[in-house]
Parts: structure tokens; C-alpha cells; sequence
């Protein structure tokens, strides 16, 4: 080997040193090779380089040359000595003659004139003996380049030796690459193959590497694997390349051992054994009985014995169990030995397996309590074990593999009585869950989940097929109207999506025998149908029977729909004390919460502060009292919307469960609006709008989050949104606009600008003539300003209880600019009044308000008594004579004042006049059309998201605090939609209706009798009539349709949202050429609402139009503003105008 460095070594320097033979000289020293040569080998080399290079030197004719500090390394060389073997032992050793004879050549050359010529026998009989026996390869190639000193070695005839591996350090070959005890000792040198140095260099330096550190780690070891011993792939290097690749893990270790299998011999047989370890590692079974089969003895066998023994097959492939106790044995041996912890758990199993299958329970109790349930086979195995000693074990693991969701079939569960029913539930949920079950194991996992009511169980398990409702409606009503409102939205969506479709069905499909008459009885009930209230009343006690029949007087129609709280806290007791089912207890429990909510709704809808308060306070209780449902969350969330309400309860349980929906920020809103801190709500009503996907509710959120910046004095952040939504154009007045763009400048400093505002606002701009010197006439543009504009301006913030300042201050500072050098009239006036305000004078007052109505209308005398009222300076009495001394000049002056300049008189109690829009003449047919199929006989209650707002107005106007109007457009089209009898079913879907007792009773002759009862309940208040009125109302039509086509975005967007769900575009009006904007008797309703405004109706604070029509809803500001009439959509809006 040393002769194959030394070769190694000449050609790697020269290869490096590019023909320089001063670098060759100083590059040997650094190859690989050197190192694996021994000292005589050395000196041998790097005499014969330094001898060349000295004589390469001399005859160029340069000479020596002095080598300085910094010298080059070819001359520091020259002074580095490595000695050749001296030649006393050369003259006597028994070195081989090649070696010895050129060692001899080089001292000779060396030495020069101090060679001794008796030396030379020894080099003649040296030379004898390589003439007859040859020399090395190597000798023939340093002949070649050395030339002058061993040149004659070349007419030698070259022989080379072939040395084979060793065969025992090839048997240690047979080992488990994983163990680094055993792979460090494999490197030890020498080894027994043939390596280059380039190759066993490295190999070297790792095993001194792996002997200081001690073990090693695959990750460690891949990292310093040298890359040229890797390149091998063949042969016993081969081997060595794969044995290592394997300790280190590397990708392509099983690809390396099968191309070396092939081979023949030891090299072959190892790899081949190789192979079965990576694959019964790998989990391939087909080589178990191979692995299984290998004699125990080295280190490749037993660790592939070891694996297959820890994957042991199922069943213990027909081995006894006196086998297989062995293996287990044999496992835990090897896995101590190797300080391998191995999972041993499929041998056990095949053990317990084999001792159950012999009757031998007690026995397998030994090794079951350590295994886990893995598979099928593991399950069947645990469930034999049930009636043995480790029957609370076997418990123990089900719940524990069924509570990991495994992918196991645990329909044989179901049926097992030995298994706890908590454990059937979660094995019935998991099949759910999983699809797996068959029609016989839906029918059990059905019936066990109503009995334990595990509702969100039973809704997943109907929701899996897409015929659930067909088949099932019975549950398909229960489970829409218990599943909880934390679940998923899918599943949440599939309930109230099949409710309907079980409607449809009901009558003909039967009563599941696992679903009690009297549970179907309260679900029938809250679902408004026909419910055998004797199946109800079975479940009460005799207190709570009688409470539940004051309840239903309560809400009969002759009733006032409130509740008492007493009957219903005993109505609560009863049902907690009463014996009944999961099912039955529920619904009864919903019923009660409820009927809770249902009193709060009729609260609400009479819009008063207290009753406001009240309602709250019982959504509150219902919210913490239990988990909400579904259906109850909605019904709470329509109450939020409609009516303003805060709920602390419904904010947090939002945060728990779905705190990036709207309804969350919508909830956070209300409640942080109601608890003071309108910035907050703001924000919180703009996040909501970002998550709204109607155009019209999020609109109406963006006007809420506006209004609320105003009232936090966060300017920047309400003219940021007002120029980032285009819809609020029209859904804000201009003066608001204003108002918040005059804060924001104002509060920024720009205090001028903010005056500048105001005063373009009400800036006109008149033609005047005006003469020269010479005579001549000519035209000036003249501005002037609206000193009325700028006191109803100064008034704005007061009427609509906003912040006064900055922009009451900035509005008297303009007053101040235009008064300037002229009569100050309005800031007199308003000074006058500050004055007497702060003295409360009576008189004073009196004569600032006759003053304000002579010099700019009686209006505005009107306002002085109205922010009198509202300063809170006044007592009760105080307040009643302001009150007489504005009621006195309204009476003189009522005629002259057009309806859309009282809006603001709140303090006159005035009445206003509800014009009512088609939808909710509409949700008022479909409550007749209910009420005459007899829907919600027993109990009934306006819940379910139901639109109510039609009973709100009806409940005004029977109190005389509105009054009615149907325009003509109104009654055609409700009459128009009585006429088609599918179009009201469809609106009546979301009742329990009988199919049949809808076509016996529902005709469209009865539909639209139903619907002239409704108009004639609806209308108490009829124009007055006239020859001209109908062009007085219809000269304003090119009014309106300049107004529309100003707002062309805003109905752009809102005809998108229409035709989004499902209205025709056809209705649309077309003007200039596109059908963007209200249809036909939508346009008329609002002409003539538009007339009414105008005029001085006796009696009437405002014209309000009834409507949740977004043509109406989205500009509603902008209708205000234009044309004087104002749109109200739910029971809080109305009750801004009505006293």
C-alpha cells in the first residue's frame, strides 16, 4: 500500500504544482498520501523532489539565491529535511530490493565524492535481485521522473502484487449501522480493503474523531463523511461507503446495498442482509418470515430478528405462543443490549391475542394494561377482554382512542352491553363524524342520540345526507330548533335551510318511536303549529300547568303579549322539578326562554326608555341563564339591529365564539355605545360594515359609525370613512357633512378654514349692473351669505344633539364676518337669547322668539322656544310655560309652516304622518293568512327573526300617536302579490304549515280579501282631494330624476344588491338610458310624500314613509334633505318622531 501512496503522492503534486517544481516539491508534503506513509517513504519522496528541484536550479544557470523572510514556499522548502533511511540499514535490512536499491541511488547522488565504493557490492547484488524478480510499478514512474538518480530502475520489469481484502475484516462487515460502537470499531485501522488515500485519509480522521466523541449521532456523522469515498458504490469499498451511508441515514442507503446484493460472495450476502433490515424497518412485512429465519450470531442478524419480532404481523402468523413469547424475550433482550427502547406492542398483542383465542383472559390482563388500540384487529382483541379482570382498563383505552377521533370502525360498539352508554354516545359522535356508519347504525346512533340529547351529535349525523329532512323531519325540527349557536356555520346553515324542507313532509311521514308525542308537542308549539297541548301539560306539575295556561292568555290576541315574570319563574321551577326526558326538558326550557324574549320583543316594539331598559335586562338573563341556541341567537341579533339593544352577556359570549363575525363587532358596539365610549363603538360599527355583505345594513352601519365619531370628537377618523364609502353620500345630509368637516378642521387648528366652510356654504351669488365714469353699464358678480342659512346652522347641533362645539363657534364667527358693517340681526339675536337663557327671563325669551319668527320665519321663533326646552335650565313649571308660549305662536302661525320645517319641534308633541311602503303591508297579510290557518293557536310569539315593525305602527296609530296612509301605488301592489298564492306561501315558509289545510283554506280570492282587511286596518288618514292635486304631486317628477341620476352610484350599488337576491332588473325605472333606478310605485310613493312635506298639514310634525325598501333606506338622508320627508325602518326609528 505504502508504494500506492508514494505513487499517489508524486502524481497529486505534480498535477497541483502545473509543471513548477519548486511547488511540486512543497505541494507533497500537503497531499493526503504523505501522511499515510511511513518516515523512510517520506524522506525517500521529498529527497528525490528536493534533488530535482536543486538540479533544476543549477543548470538553468540562476544559481543559489538567498531566501529571504517572506520567501516563496518552493524556497522554504528547500531548507524543510526529511531523511532518508540511513544507509547502515539499507546496507543490511531486508527491505525489499526496489525500495532499498533506490533509497541507495539517492544517497549515492547525494552524497557525491563521500560515497563509499564498497557499498556498491551491496547495489550490484541489489540490482541482481530486481532483474530477477522485478520491481514495483511505482519505481518504473519515479524512474521516469527522476531520471538522473533512479533512471535504471526503469529497465526492470515492472511487477505488481495483488493483495486481496481481508476476508475476517469483511465478516465484520455484518453489522447494524445504527450501532456506533460497532461502526467505530469497523474503521479502526488498517482496514482490510484497498483504499486510496484520498480515501483512507479521511476514513482515518473520522475513526479518531468517532473514538474522542464516543457516540455519534446520524446527523453528526452525515456531516463528516468525506464525498469521494461516497462516489463508490461497488465492490468491498462499495460496502464500506453503504455501511457508513446507512449510519448516517443518507437517502439512497437502500438503493446502495440492493446494486452491491448482486454481487457474489461475502459482499453480496451482507448487502442482501442489509437490505431485509431497512426493509422490515420500513414496515415491509413480506419480509418477516425472511428476517425471522436469519440465525442469531452478529450484529445484522440480531437486528433484523429485533425488528421483525417489534412488527410483529397480526395474528402472530400461526406461531405458537411459546414462539412468540421467545421473540418478545429475544426483542427485550436486544433492545437492553443496544440501549434501544423498542415498541414492543405488536408482539404483545399477538401474544394477548394468541392467550384470549386459548381462553387465557387472566393471563393476557398482564401485558394489555401497557398497549394502546390501534387498528381494527386491537379493537376486536380489547372488546373480548371486557369481562376479565381488566375490563376498567379495556374502558379506559376506548375512551381514550375514541376521545384521539382514530380511524378505527367502532360500530361494534354500539351494540356491546358491556360498554358504559358515555362511550356509545362518543362512538356514535366519531362515526358521525367519520361517514362510516351503515343505515342500521344511524338508526341506533339516531335514537341514542336523542334519548341523551347530544343535539349537535343528531344535526351532524341528518346534515351527512343530503335526504335528512325527507325522512326525518320530526328531528330535523328538533334538532333546528336546539343545536347550539357555537357551532359550525355549515351546520348552523343546514338547519335553518332544512326546517323548511321538513315542513313540507311533516304530515306524512310518522312520529319516530324514540321521539316522545309530548317532546314533538313542544317542538310544534315553538314552531307555531298545531301542538296537542294535553302532551304538554303531562310534563308540568299542578302549578306549573296553571302557570303555562296564564301564559297562553297572555298571549292570545285579545292579551297584551306580556308575560308576567312570576308565572314564568314558575313555570321554570316546575320544569326543573317535573320528571321528563333530555329531549322534553330542553324544549321546555327553550319554551320558557322564549316566551322570555318574546315578552322583551313587545317591549321593544313600545319603544320607551323604560321598557328599553327592561328588555335588555331580560335578554341579559336569557343570554347567561343557558348556552343559546341557534334560533335564539338570531332572534337576539334581529333585536340588536332593530332596536338598539346592548347586551354585556351577547358581547362576551361573541368574543368567546366568533369574534370576527359582524354580529361580534355589532355587539361590542352597542355596548360600548351604551356604557359611554362612542369611540370604541365607532370603530366597532365601521368593522362590522367591512364584514357585511349586504349593501344596505352596512350602509346603515357606516352612518352609526359616523355618528358615533362625532359624539367621541374623532374627526379625522369620521371624514376617513365618510371619503372612503361612497354610499353614505346619500345615506348623511350635507349639513352633517359639513358639521364633521368643520370639527375636523376646526380641531386641527385650521380655524379660519373652518369659518371659510361655513361661509361657502351659504354663499349666493347674485348679478348686478353697475355704471363706470364713462357711464357705461356693466355686470359684477355679487356673493352674498345667508345670514337665515347661518342660524340654522347655529341651531343644527342642538335640534340633533350632537356636540355643540367647535362648530357652534365657528358658525357664530361667520355670523360675525357677514354682520360686519351691517345690522347684526342674527348674532344679535342669538346673543339676546344666550343672555336670557342664562337669566331664564320669560319675557326676554318671548321677545327673542317673536323677534326670530318676524325677521327669518316662525319657524325659527319656533327653534328659541324648542332650545329653551332643551337647555335644562328650566323646572316643570318653567318648562310648561315655555311650552304654552310656543304652542300659542305655532297655533297663529301653523298654516304658513310646511310639515318638513316642524321635524324639529319635538316639544309640540306633534303627529307624525306614516306613509307605509308595500313590505310591510305585506308582513301584516302574511300574520292575517297565519292567523287564519290558525298558526300559533296555542302560544303565539313574534320571534324567529320575524319583521314586526307592522304591529309597531298599527300599535301607534291605535293609540293616536300616527297616523296612516296607503297611496294608491301601495294598495295595487299588495294587492298585485295577494293574487299569486304560492308568492304568500313562499313568505309564510318559515312557519309549520300544513300543506293540505293551506290548500283548503289559502284561495286567492280569500288572499285578497285578506289583503283589503289590511288596508282598511292600515289607513286611518285619507289627503285631501282635489282636481289638481294629482299635477301638483307629479311637477316634481324631473326633480326626483335629476336626484336619482345624482346618485347613480348609490343606486348602481343598490340594484346590484337587489338583482344579488334574486329581483328582476327589469322593474328598475330607465333613465338615461339605464335601469338603475326605483321602480315605478316606489317613485310614486315618495312624489307624493315629497307633497306632503310641502304642505302645512294641521296636526302633523313630520311625513314619515314606512319602508324597509333600500331605494328608501340607503337615501334616506339625502331624501330628508332634498324633499323633506324622512324614512323609518324599525320600531327605534319611529320612535324619534312620535310622542
Amino acid at each position: 500500500m505504502t508504494r500506492q501512496f508514494l505513487l499517489e503522492c508524486l502524481e497529486e503534486s505534480e498535477e497541483r504544482s502545473h509543471g513548477n517544481i519548486g511547488r511540486r516539491l512543497a505541494t507533497a508534503p500537503t497531499t493526503e498520501a504523505w501522511g499515510m506513509m511511513g518516515k523512510e517513504w517520506q524522506g525517500l519522496i521529498f529527497n528525490l523532489l528536493k534533488y530535482d528541484a536543486e538540479n533544476n536550479s543549477a543548470s538553468s544557470g540562476k544559481g543559489k539565491k538567498r531566501v529571504g523572510r517572506r520567501g516563496g514556499r518552493g524556497d522554504r522548502m528547500m531548507m524543510q529535511q526529511w531523511d532518508l533511511e540511513d544507509i547502515k540499514s539499507l546496507l543490511t535490512g531486508e527491505s525489499d530490493a526496489d525500495y532499498r536499491l533506490a533509497t541507495l541511488l539517492m544517497h549515492k547522488a547525494m552524497m557525491g565524492e563521500d560515497w563509499d565504493n564498497n557499498w556498491n557490492t551491496i547495489l550490484n547484488q541489489l540490482r541482481s535481485q530486481c532483474e530477477s524478480q522485478g520491481v514495483h510499478p511505482v519505481f518504473h514512474s519515479l524512474a521516469s521522473t527522476f531520471q538522473p538518480v533512479l533512471g535504471e530502475l526503469g529497465v526492470y520489469d515492472s511487477v505488481e502484487v495483488e493483495i486481496d481484502d481481508d476476508a475476517d475484516w469483511l465478516e465484520s462487515c455484518r453489522i447494524d449501522a445504527s450501532d456506533c460502537e460497532l461502526l467505530t470499531d469497523l474503521l479502526k485501522p488498517p482496514l482490510g480493503i484497498q483504499l486510496k488515500a484520498t480515501q483512507l485519509a479521511p476514513l482515518k480522521r473520522l475513526h479518531d474523531l468517532m473514538v474522542r466523541k464516543g457516540g455519534v449521532k446520524p446527523q453528526w456523522l452525515s456531516r463528516h463523511l468525506d464525498s469521494r469515498l461516497l462516489e463508490e458504490r461497488k465492490g468491498s469499498i462499495g460496502l464500506l461507503a453503504a455501511i457508513l451511508a446507512s449510519g448516517a441515514q443518507l437517502e439512497d442507503v437502500k438503493s446502495r446495498f440492493e446494486q452491491l446484493a448482486i454481487e457474489e460472495g461475502i459482499i453480496g450476502d451482507i448487502s442482501a442482509k442489509q437490505v431485509l433490515l431497512i426493509s422490515i424497518k420500513e414496515g415491509n412485512n413480506s419480509v418477516w418470515d425472511e428476517c425471522i429465519s436469519l440465525k442469531q450470531g452478529n450484529s445484522l442478524n440480531d437486528a433484523c430478528r429485533a425488528h421483525a419480532w417489534a412488527r410483529t404481523p397480526e395474528g402472530g402468523p400461526g406461531l405458537s405462543l411459546k414462539k412468540l413469547e421467545k421473540g418478545l424475550d429475544e426483542l427485550n433482550s436486544w433492545s437492553e443490549i443496544r440501549g434501544i427502547e423498542m415498541d414492543a406492542s405488536e408482539i404483545k398483542w399477538a401474544i394477548v391475542e394468541s392467550m384470549a383465542n386459548d381462553g387465557e383472559s387472566e393471563s393476557a390482563c398482564e401485558h394489555f394494561p401497557s398497549l394502546n388500540i390501534n387498528n381494527n384487529q386491537q379493537l376486536r382483541i380489547a372488546l373480548s377482554l371486557l369481562n376479565s379482570s381488566c375490563h376498567e382498563s379495556v374502558v379506559a383505552k376506548l375512551e381514550k382512542v375514541i376521545a384521539n377521533a382514530s380511524n378505527l370502525d367502532f360500530s361494534i360498539l354500539l351494540g356491546h352491553e358491556a360498554i358504559p352508554v358515555n362511550i356509545r354516545l362518543s362512538v356514535s359522535e366519531l362515526l358521525d363524524v367519520s361517514g362510516s356508519a351503515d343505515q342500521d347504525t344511524e338508526e341506533m346512533m339516531l335514537e341514542l342520540y336523542t334519548s341523551t340529547g347530544d343535539i349537535k351529535a343528531l344535526t351532524g349525523l341528518l346534515a351527512a345526507h343530503p335526504d335528512s329532512a325527507q325522512i326525518n323531519p320530526h328531528l330535523t325540527l328538533v334538532s333546528a330548533r336546539l343545536i347550539g349557536a357555537e357551532n359550525d356555520n355549515d351546520l348552523l346553515t343546514w338547519a335553518r335551510l332544512a326546517r323548511r324542507e321538513a315542513f313540507l313532509v311533516l304530515s306524512d311521514v310518522e312520529l319516530p318511536s324514540f321521539l316522545s308525542p309530548a317532546a314533538f308537542a313542544l317542538t310544534s308549539l315553538l314552531d307555531g303549529g298545531i301542538a296537542d297541548l294535553e302532551q304538554v301539560s303531562s310534563l308540568l306539575d299542578s302549578e306549573g300547568l296553571q302557570s303555562f295556561k296564564q301564559c297562553r292568555r297572555a298571549m292570545m290576541e285579545d292579551g297584551d303579549g306580556l308575560v308576567p315574570q312570576p308565572l314564568l319563574l314558575k313555570m321554570e321551577e316546575s320544569v326543573s322539578s317535573s320528571e321528563m326526558g333530555k329531549i322534553e326538558r330542553m324544549l321546555f326550557n327553550q319554551l320558557i326562554l322564549n316566551l322570555k324574549l318574546n315578552r322583551a320583543d313587545s317591549l321593544l316594539q313600545i319603544a320607551e326608555s323604560d321598557t328599553h331598559n327592561e328588555a335588555e335586562e331580560i335578554i341579559e338573563e336569557v343570554l347567561t341563564s343557558a348556552p343559546p341556541t341557534y334560533r335564539l341567537m338570531r332572534n337576539v341579533n334581529a333585536q340588536v339591529l332593530e332596536h338598539g339593544v346592548a347586551s354585556g352577556a351577547l358581547e362576551r359570549w361573541y368574543k368567546n365564539n366568533n369574534a370576527h363575525s359582524m354580529e361580534a363587532s355589532i355587539a361590542t358596539g352597542r355596548y360600548a355605545e351604551k356604557g359611554g365610549n362612542r369611540l370604541e363603538a365607532a370603530r366597532s360599527y365601521q368593522t362590522a360594515a367591512t364584514r357585511c355583505d349586504n349593501f344596505e345594513l352596512r350602509q346603515k352601519l357606516n352612518k352609526e359609525a359616523l355618528i358615533s365619531y362625532a359624539h367621541a370628537g374623532n374627526w379625522p377618523e369620521a371624514i376617513e370613512l365618510l371619503e372612503s364609502e361612497s354610499g353614505l353620500k346619500a345615506n348623511i345630509t350635507d349639513r352633517f357633512k359639513l358639521y364633521l368637516q368643520v370639527n375636523d378642521e376646526a380641531d386641527r387648528g385650521n380655524l379660519e378654514k373652518a369659518r371659510s366652510t361655513i361661509l361657502a356654504n351659504v354663499a349666493e351669488s347674485t348679478i348686478i349692473e353697475k355704471k363706470n365714469d364713462e357711464g357705461e353699464t356693466y355686470e359684477v358678480e355679487q356673493i352674498t351669505h345667508s345670514v337665515e342659512g347661518l342660524n340654522l346652522h347655529l341651531t343644527y347641533p342642538s335640534i340633533h344633539r350632537l356636540p355643540e362645539e367647535p362648530y357652534r363657534g365657528r358658525v357664530l364667527a361667520a355670523i360675525n364676518r357677514v354682520q360686519k358693517g351691517r345690522k347684526r340681526r342674527g348674532a344679535d339675536i342669538e346673543q339676546v337669547f344666550q343672555k336670557a337663557l342664562n337669566r331664564k327671563e320669560f319675557t326676554e325669551i318671548f321677545s327673542v322668539a317673536n323677534r326670530a319668527a318676524d325677521e327669518m320665519g316662525p319657524e325659527h321663533g319656533l327653534l328659541i322656544y324648542e332650545r329653551a326646552m332643551n337647555s335644562s335650565k328650566f323646572d316643570v313649571a318653567g318648562l310648561k310655560r315655555l311650552s304654552e308660549m310656543q304652542r300659542t305662536m305655532y297655533s297663529r302661525t301653523e298654516n304658513v309652516i310646511p310639515v318638513r320645517q316642524r321635524i324639529h319641534l319635538n316639544n309640540l308633541a306633534l303627529k307624525p304622518l306614516v306613509v307605509v311602503d308595500t313590505n310591510l303591508l305585506v308582513d301584516a297579510l302574511a300574520e292575517r293568512v297565519l292567523r287564519e290557518l290558525e298558526i300559533e293557536r296555542e302560544v303565539p310569539m313574534h320571534l324567529d327573526s320575524r319583521r314586526e315593525f307592522h304591529k309597531t305602527l298599527l300599535y301607534r296609530s291605535q293609540q293616536g300617536r300616527i297616523e296612516m296612509f296607503i297611496p294608491a301605488a301601495t294598495r295595487n301592489e299588495l294587492r298585485n302579490i295577494a293574487a299569486i298564492p304560492g308568492r304568500m306561501r313562499k313568505i309564510c315558509g318559515d312557519r309549520l304549515i300544513d300543506p293540505k289545510l293551506w290548500d283548503e283554506k289559502i284561495t286567492e280570492k280569500s288572499l285578497v280579501a285578506l289583503a283589503d282587511g289590511v288596508i282598511t286596518e292600515y289607513n286611518s288618514w285619507n289627503p285631501e282631494t282635489g282636481a289638481n292635486i294629482n299635477e301638483l304631486v307629479q311637477i316634481r317628477r324631473p326633480e326626483f330624476e335629476t336626484f336619482f341620476v345624482d346618485l347613480k352610484k348609490v343606486y348602481s350599488d343598490i340594484t346590484d344588491s337587489k338583482i344579488s337576491r334574486g329581483h328582476s332588473q327589469a322593474k328598475r325605472q330607465e333613465i338615461e338610458g339605464e335601469a338603475l333606478y326605483p321602480e315605478a310605485g316606489d317613485v310614486d310613493i315618495m312624489l307624493f310624500s315629497a307633497y306632503l312635506a310641502d304642505e302645512s298639514l294641521e296636526g302633523f310634525g313630520s311625513i314619515l314613509v314606512a319602508s324597509r325598501d333600500s331605494d328608501f333606506t340607503v337615501p334616506a338622508r339625502a331624501l330628508q334633505e332634498r324633499f323633506g320627508f324622512v324614512t323609518v325602518d324599525n320600531a327605534q326609528a319611529l320612535s324619534r318622531y312620535t310622542h
